[in-house]
């Protein structure tokens, strides 16, 4: 009850594995952990941090300074292979209680990722880190969770509370227009700015309609994961622009594999489209 006030009051909400997830759910944050290091130690991913701390990134994406699953695997996340417990460990009844009261209806996945942002001293703010509002529709519930402890200098997402739709300030920039949302009609309250800083562990729970941006890491590393929980009449979802995932790439995600068939039939319709 305590998040979804203050997700519907002010667009953000933090709690901690220990806190939120049952025995069950916290060992499948535990067992994720691995899923980290093997990420961390991949040798391709090793060049690439080596690359962006350097100042001489594989400019293979737009958002070159951030490394994903993507990168690492090739592929999605999917069920039956390596990271499943991160799919599962957002398909458990504590996390998608709250999305669905949210929602006021049983929402859809999208976005399951895992991120890994590396120091980047050098670098300067653009792109997703400097403050937007997302728009895949009026309400969002996105959850993000750390796989490590972030810092003032471990490039923090900030989020101005109460900018989301329905907020005291959801007028300072454009929304659901096709508009920019990085101009502002108005100062943005500094008093209303949120460091997303936490020990690892901590659950943040965002309406990223909100204004927001991503963190420039100055120093270490970040390791974290999130989900997008929508309803399922956003357009993006019923335009079909924003798929649960790229099924070509995800064979495991099947109606026939054993992995698909021991989830429950809520876990099924949040997955699918």
């Amino acid at each position: 009850n305590k998040i979804l006030k203050e997700l519907n009051e002010e667009g953000i909400s933090f709690t901690h594995v220990s806190e939120l997830f049952s025995k069950e759910t916290k060992s499948l944050y535990n067992n994720s952990i691995d899923y980290f290091n093997n990420f961390l130690s991949a040798p391709h991913i090793q060049e690439r941090c080596q690359r962006i701390n350097e100042g001489n990134p594989i400019m293979d994406r737009s958002k070159w300074y951030e490394i994903t699953v993507y990168e690492y695997l090739q592929r999605a996340l999917g069920l039956g292979d390596e990271g499943e417990e991160i799919i599962k460990m957002y398909l458990s009844p504590e996390i998608t209680s709250i999305a669905e009261a949210f929602h006021g209806i049983t929402p859809r996945v999208r976005n399951i990722l895992t991120w890994v942002h590396p120091q980047n001293p050098k670098g300067s703010e653009f792109a997703s880190q400097v403050w937007h509002r997302d728009q895949e529709d009026y309400k969002i519930c996105k959850v993000f969770i750390l796989f490590g402890d972030v810092t003032s200098t471990t490039g923090p997402t900030q989020f101005v509370k109460r900018t989301q739709h329905g907020g005291k300030y959801e007028d300072i920039t454009n929304n659901m227009n096709q508009q920019s949302t990085s101009v502002f009609k108005y100062s943005i309250p500094q008093e209303e700015i949120v460091s997303c800083e936490g020990k690892a562990g901590t659950i943040i729970f965002v309406n990223t309609n909100g204004l927001h941006k991503g963190g420039l890491v100055r120093e270490g590393v970040r390791c974290l994961t999130q989900a997008n929980f929508l309803n399922p009449n956003a357009p993006i979802i019923q335009n079909n622009i924003l798929p649960t995932f790229d099924l070509d790439k995800v064979n495991s995600l099947n109606p026939q594999s054993e992995s698909y068939k021991s989830l429950n039939d809520n876990q099924k319709l949040i997955l699918s489209k």
